[in-house]
């Protein structure tokens, strides 16, 4: 039979063959009473396994596991490649419907109903037919438009001619008043038709997704990281996708994210003017904060993530009369806000001397790095201790860096990243008492010990004048995964508690 799926599904999957043998196909079934329902039916079924083949094959439900289970880059690259193969999958099938299928609107409708089953479906194939509701197409489609909208290369900024330098401090204010508007421009990117391509697709699956929620709460999360850290390939390109959004779904749904767009504006009004201010004040005071650069955002809370605070970091000094300054300032112009400043997402380029270079070089760290680089800098603290090296726990007491995880990748980033970024030796040591080689360490675990050393790296070289340390990101893991789906859900009984009251007003019964 030529409907049977060994025979149909190989005809379908030829590209070549839409034309001249599926379009014949379909002439022919509509000579036969019935034979349009049948072969609809069965192109249904077709798009059906090969829409779950994709879903569930990028995951949880690899139809050939190895013994030990798929290893983590395998799974990460196969997440990644859910969303581009998915819709791959739905333009073949679109193209059949346009092509094979002669734009039949009874066609058009199979597709859809395919699409809306399969981006709902779970990654178990034996989890039954009601599938998650879309929470994992909504979450991958989410990362997969993070890594669209990211670039690569950004953060190439000016130098500026200081010798340490604090950017992007990061302040949390409360207030209820809104934000000005502002032109911004965008970094440099793909062309608009490629970019308007792009959003199309994205919409097109994220239509068919019933947890829109789960999408709104990893995609928020993503965008601020984007925004703050000046990652995004194009902010119109973002306020385009945000805008398609609230098109489709509201502006309830949007308002924190066109609250993020909003906060970015204001913040560069507010550095101009604060700027303004810094130059209108006498030489002896502006003198006070030295050749230190600050920049700040200006976050509205409600609107951004919750972010680690590490309130007892030890700033350097033009950074702590830059930041007493700021709150001077903008205590007087915005009276009734408070400021909570947050260092989490904070960046900083550091000019810092090696005995074997001639001359300086730029350091291009996070503001955590940064602090934690001052505790073995040998001209302002010259003693005993930095000369013999310090422990974590050293580390955490001298930096006031009180998150221990946090401390851990920051040592990590800065003696055991790539080549050419080591400006640390680590000396990994089983006891107090294990005295440390002065020749340069072994191969050193990746683990921080309580007893292991860090010493400041005399013997660095770098051919480059700016030097990128990246630190240790730290990786999403199940327990955080959970904690988001969870708090998605907890929002969805606030959202039906209140539908259900309101019903009940408008109908004024209990029944």
């Amino acid at each position: 039979h030529i409907l049977h799926p060994t025979v149909l599904y190989k005809l379908l999957d030829d590209e070549s063959r839409i034309v001249p043998d599926i379009r014949r196909l379909y002439t022919l079934g509509k000579r036969v009473n019935g034979g349009i329902d049948l072969l609809r039916t069965a192109f249904g079924r077709y798009g059906r396994e090969r829409g779950l083949e994709v879903v569930r094959g990028g995951g949880g439900g690899s139809s050939s596991p190895s013994p030990s289970g798929p290893s983590k880059a395998e799974s990460k690259d196969a997440k990644l490649k859910i969303i581009p193969n998915l819709l791959s999958c739905k333009s073949h099938l679109e193209d059949l419907q346009i092509r094979a299928f002669g734009g039949d609107e009874s066609f058009a409708k199979a597709v859809s109903n395919v699409l809306e089953e399969v981006c709902n479906a779970g990654s178990d194939s034996s989890g039954g037919d009601d599938g998650d509701g879309g929470r994992r197409v909504a979450e991958l489609l989410a990362k997969y438009v993070d890594l669209r909208f990211k670039n690569a290369k950004a953060g190439g900024t000016t130098a500026p001619s200081a010798s340490a330098s604090a950017a992007a401090v990061l302040a949390r204010t409360e207030s209820t008043g809104s934000a000005s508007s502002a032109a911004m421009v965008g970094l440099a990117g793909t062309t608009e038709s490629e970019m308007e391509i792009f959003q199309t697709a994205v919409l097109s699956l994220f239509r068919h997704i019933h947890s829109k929620d789960v999408f709104e709460a990893f995609y928020k999360r993503d965008l601020a990281k984007r925004l703050l850290l000046n990652k995004s390939v194009s902010l119109d390109a973002e306020r385009a996708l945000v805008s398609k959004l609230k098109a489709e779904c509201g502006g309830g749904y949007t308002a924190k994210m066109e609250g993020m767009f909003k906060d970015v504006e204001l913040s560069r009004d507010v550095m101009t003017n604060y700027a303004a201010h810094l130059q209108g004040l006498a030489e002896d005071e502006r003198a006070k904060v030295g050749n230190v650069e600050m920049d700040v955002q200006i976050l509205t809370t409600g609107y951004w993530p919750v972010y680690p605070q590490y309130p007892n970091l030890t700033l350097p000094p033009g950074v702590v009369e830059h930041k007493k300054r700021f709150e001077t300032y903008y205590g007087a112009k915005y009276q009734g806000r408070r400021i909570a400043w947050q260092h989490a997402l904070g960046n900083c380029i550091v000019r810092a001397n090696f005995p074997k270079i001639s001359a300086p070089r730029d350091l291009v760290v996070s503001l955590c790095q940064a602090v934690v680089l001052q505790c073995f800098n040998l001209e302002e603290d010259d003693d005993a201790q930095t000369e013999r090296g310090l422990t974590i726990k050293e580390v955490m007491t001298k930096s006031g860096l009180d998150d221990r995880g946090e401390a851990e990748r920051v040592l990590q980033s800065l003696s055991l990243g790539r080549e050419g970024t080591r400006v640390l030796l680590k000396y990994d040591r089983e006891s107090a008492k294990e005295e440390i080689s002065s020749k340069k360490p072994r191969k050193s675990r990746r683990a921080v010990g309580e007893h292991d050393i860090f010493k400041f790296n005399t013997a660095f070289t770098s051919n480059q004048r700016r030097i990128r340390i990246p630190n240790m990101q730290m990786k999403e893991t199940a327990e955080e995964r959970s904690k988001t789906h969870e708090a998605v859900s907890r929002d969805r009984l606030y959202l039906i508690d209140a539908t259900v009251v309101r019903i009940m007003k408008a109908r004024k019964t209990l029944e």
